[in-house]
């Protein structure tokens, strides 16, 4: 049985601040100064993608959504020269779900952060 992430909030400036979290991150990858984005979701990946506005919809998940310890996160990194594409379990292929027209990703610097919180994370097995 598979679970999803999704967004807590439908609420623009909610996945706005979830979408400069996600920057945040990708700035500071590999940086362990204490304090730093990446440390921090690195020492809890979980909880860092809970507190910054996803929840686990499947099998296991916590009472607020809170991700258990069974889903297995793994990061990775794109650089200047590797991209990470991401193969679909064959499972997803047998019955897919209906595809909706994307809602609005909001006006002017916020729709990049938006459109990072929307497809950062998206589907766990």
């Amino acid at each position: 049985m598979s679970g999803f992430f999704v967004l807590k909030s439908a609420a623009l400036p909610d996945q706005v601040a979830t979408g400069r979290a996600i920057m945040k991150v990708s700035q500071s990858v590999f940086t362990t100064s204490p304090g730093s984005e990446w440390q921090k979701f690195n020492a809890d990946t979980r909880g860092w993608l809970h507190r910054n506005g996803y929840i686990y919809t499947g099998p296991d998940a916590g009472p607020n959504g809170e991700i258990p310890p069974t889903i297995d996160i793994v990061p990775v990194y794109d650089t200047p020269t590797k991209m990470h594409v991401r193969v679909p379990w064959a499972g997803d292929l047998e019955n897919p779900p209906l595809v909706q027209d994307e809602p609005s990703y909001g006006m002017g610097p916020n729709r990049f952060p938006v459109l990072l919180a929307r497809y950062f994370m998206r589907k766990c097995r």
